[in-house]
This record gives C-alpha cells, sequence and structure tokens, in this order.
C-alpha cells in the first residue's frame, strides 16, 4: 500500500487559492475606506477622460451622468480585470453601466494594473470624442 500525501498537496491548493482568487468578488467591508473618484459623463464627453486608479486598492467609482439623455460607461476589460463588489455587479452588464439622463451609479471595486478603453456604446457618441482611458498602475 502506498503512503498517501495529503498534506503537501492541501497546501499546494490553499496557496493556489490565495494567490489566484477565483470569486471575482470584494467583500464589502474591505471596501468602507474606498476612495471615491467622478466621473461625469455628459454629451459626448467623459469628465475626466483619463482615469488614473492604483492597483488593488479600493475605489468607489461615481458615475454621474449631467446629460438629459442616456449614456453608458463602457469598459469591459476593465471591470473583467477588476474584483467588483457584490452589491453592484448586477449594476455592471457586459462591462458597462447605463445611466438615463440624470441618473448617477456608485460601483465599488479592487482594479487590477492595465490600460483599458473607455467609451459610449450609443450610437455615434465615441465618434464625436466620447471616449477615454482607464490607466491603473
Amino acid at each position: 500500500m502506498r503512503p498517501v500525501f495529503t498534506f503537501p498537496l492541501t497546501f499546494l491548493l490553499a496557496a493556489c487559492a490565495t494567490t489566484h482568487p477565483i470569486d471575482p468578488t470584494v467583500a464589502s467591508t474591505s471596501l468602507a475606506d474606498a476612495q471615491v473618484v467622478e466621473v461625469e459623463l455628459s454629451n459626448f464627453d467623459f469628465t475626466p477622460s483619463t482615469i488614473r486608479l492604483d492597483a488593488d486598492k479600493a475605489y468607489a467609482l461615481h458615475i454621474v451622468n449631467t446629460a438629459s439623455g442616456g449614456h453608458d460607461f463602457t469598459a469591459p476589460e476593465f471591470f473583467a480585470a477588476s474584483r467588483v463588489a457584490p452589491e453592484d455587479v448586477a449594476s455592471v452588464r457586459d462591462g458597462q453601466v447605463e445611466l438615463g439622463g440624470g441618473q448617477t451609479a456608485t460601483i465599488h471595486l479592487v482594479p487590477s494594473a492595465g490600460t483599458f478603453s473607455l467609451i459610449c456604446t450609443h450610437t455615434g457618441h465615441a465618434l464625436l470624442g466620447m471616449k477615454g482611458t482607464i490607466v491603473v498602475s
């Protein structure tokens, strides 16, 4: 009969689980001191057009649509690379936050490093200048 080496296997699995989390969400308690970053959506513009964040730091991304018509904040690669708080996951559909005129949304997240494109996917809005970049370093 061969001996079973469960301790090393258990240790290895535990190490992998802690360094490569499978669950893309963030516990709400870790976001208690999240830095608020406001992004304004207006007619054919994001302000700021370049959003700079620090990797692995908690943020409350406060998105404000100041226009009377709808806009969206679309950054699928950014959201895929971020850990979004469970209570905010439903607000981010396919990497997009949709806002009607005058609406706001706050998304709590912890981003990973990278440079990501940001656009409004409403017809013609990106062509008219409604695009930007999210830089996470």
